[in-house]
C-alpha cells in the first residue's frame, strides 16, 4: 500500500500544537477491505514493536484502511501503514467493507477464555487432563499467528518446540463472513475453531484415509498445558506444551479410517 502525507495548513498548525501529523491513506491495494474509524481525539501511531511514533498520528473521526492485525501485551493493534499501526482502543469499530452494517468486532482475549473452556469440556468428555492458559502462551500464540503469511500456514516457523494447531481463518474472514456464519459473539468464534480443527475436513497436511489426517483433532483432545488461542488478520493458532500421553495422541494421529472413536460436545456445552 502507499500512503501520503496530507499537506495543510492545519495540519501544519497541528505540528506546532501537538507534535503529531495527520496522514491519509491513497492508492491502498483492492485486497484491503477491512476499516476502522477513529474516535473523538487525535489517535496515536505505534510500530509493530509498540514503539510510539512521535511525528504521526490519526484525525479524530475519520475512516482508515487496515491491513494486518496482531496483538501484543493484550493490546490488539490495527496497521493503516507501513510499520505504523493504531491501538485498537483508539477506534470505535472496525468492520469489511462488504458488511458495513456487521457490528460484531473479535476480541482476541475472550475467544480464547472461551475456547479453553469448550477445551476442557472437550478433555472431559474423553478422559484427558485439564488445560489452563497463561499471559505467556497467549502472548506466544498471537505471535504464531501473525507469523503466518497469505494462506500459507506454516509449522517450521516456531521458534520453539511447542505442539500447534493452525488456522486459515482470522479478523478478514470473520468481518466478512461471520454475519453468514452465525458468529456474532466470541463464544460463537470460539465454537467455530474447536468444532473445524475437531472435523478436520479441511486438513491441508494430509487427506482422508493418511497418517495425520486427524492431526488437529488430536491436538486437541491431547492439548498439553498451558495451551492458548492467537488470532491475526489471516490466521488462527492454538498454541500449548506437548502432552505427556503421547500414545493417546499417536492412537488419533495414525488413524487411517473415516472417523476416531472420540467424543465430541455440544455448544451449550459453555455458556
Amino acid at each position: 500500500m502507499k500512503f501520503n502525507k496530507l499537506i495543510t495548513l492545519a495540519a501544519s498548525l497541528t505540528i506546532a500544537l501537538t507534535g503529531a501529523l495527520f496522514v491519509s491513506q491513497q492508492d491502498a491495494s483492492a485486497e484491503v477491505t477491512k476499516v476502522t474509524s477513529t474516535g473523538n481525539s487525535t489517535s496515536k501511531l505505534y510500530t509493530k514493536d509498540g514503539d510510539l511514533i512521535t511525528n504521526r498520528a490519526l484525525a479524530p473521526k475519520t475512516n482508515w484502511l487496515v491491513d494486518r492485525i496482531f496483538t501484543h501485551n493484550d493490546v490488539t493493534y490495527y496497521q493503516v501503514a507501513t510499520n505504523e499501526y493504531l491501538k485498537s482502543t483508539s477506534t470505535t469499530r472496525l468492520y469489511d467493507k462488504s458488511n458495513p452494517n456487521f457490528k460484531y468486532v473479535p476480541n482476541v482475549k475472550r475467544i480464547n477464555e472461551y475456547f479453553i473452556k469448550y477445551l476442557n469440556v472437550l478433555h472431559a468428555a474423553n478422559g484427558t487432563p485439564a488445560v489452563s492458559t497463561s499471559e505467556e502462551m497467549f502472548e506466544y500464540a498471537n505471535h504464531r499467528a501473525y507469523q503466518q503469511v497469505g494462506d500459507t500456514m506454516d509449522h517450521s516457523t516456531r521458534p520453539r518446540n511447542t505442539a500447534e494447531n493452525l488456522y486459515g481463518f482470522g479478523f478478514n474472514f470473520i468481518l466478512k463472513n461471520g454475519i453468514y456464519k452465525g458468529m456474532t459473539s466470541d463464544r460463537d468464534v470460539a465454537w467455530y475453531l474447536i468444532k473445524g480443527w475437531y472435523d478436520d475436513n479441511n486438513n491441508a497436511s494430509a487427506g482422508p484415509g493418511e497418517i495425520g489426517h486427524f492431526g488437529h483433532r488430536a491436538e486437541l483432545i491431547y492439548t498439553g498445558t498451558p495451551a492458548a488461542i492467537g488470532m491475526s488478520d489471516n490466521s488462527t493458532s492454538l498454541s500449548s506444551e506437548w502432552t505427556n500421553d503421547f500414545d493417546g495422541y499417536n492412537s488419533i494421529y495414525e488413524y487411517t479410517g473415516t472417523n476416531p472413536n472420540t467424543n465430541f460436545i455440544s455448544k451449550d456445552s459453555v455458556k
